[in-house]
């Protein structure tokens, strides 16, 4: 089995400033070298676009809007509190986000992968189920928690040690 590689990258030059104050470092998440966004967007892209064209015929303008398919991998990566040990939200801890669902809704069992651009992680988010096998770490199941949008790709399948030593705050 070829398993997937993981990897965190702390960028100060992306560094997110409030304009009171204070901001946050968001950690990058890569696999295989390329960035969780970048392959979020792809997916989403249509997704967005159908989204973007609907609003139009329903009667809301492109000002409100923004321009077409920007919604897709609009995202900020995560603080390092949900990155970095002693945080279990990589390792499976489901994320609990402020929403009222029901008690069997499939997205409370999910971690969180990527959060909103304001720096509210709960305005838009996206999720998925981590399991933590015995030498594996494998991310499945994605969902963008305000959408149901599809995320067909096959899972991503890590070495559970070369994933554990990323999460070690450098």
């Amino acid at each position: 089995m070829v398993l997937d590689r993981f990897e965190v990258c702390v960028d100060p030059a992306r560094y997110v400033r409030w304009p009171g104050g204070g901001g946050f470092q968001p950690i990058e998440l890569r696999v295989n070298g390329r960035g969780l966004i970048d392959r979020v967007r792809e997916v989403e892209l249509p997704y967005a676009e159908r989204e973007h064209d609907d609003r139009i015929a329903a009667g809301e303008t492109a000002e409100e809007l923004g321009p077409r398919g920007a919604l897709a991998g609009s995202y900020l990566y995560p603080a390092g509190c949900h990155v970095f040990l002693p945080s279990r939200n990589l390792l499976g801890e489901p994320y609990r986000h402020g929403f009222g669902t029901k008690p069997g809704d499939p997205r409370n069992r999910k971690s969180l992968l990527l959060q909103c651009t304001c720096g509210i992680t709960d305005c838009w988010f996206l999720l998925a189920t981590i399991t933590v096998n015995e030498d594996t770490v494998v991310w499945s199941d994605f969902c963008q928690f305000h959408r149901p949008w599809r995320y067909d790709w096959p899972p991503f399948v890590f070495d559970r040690g070369q994933y554990e030593a990323q999460l070690v705050r450098a």
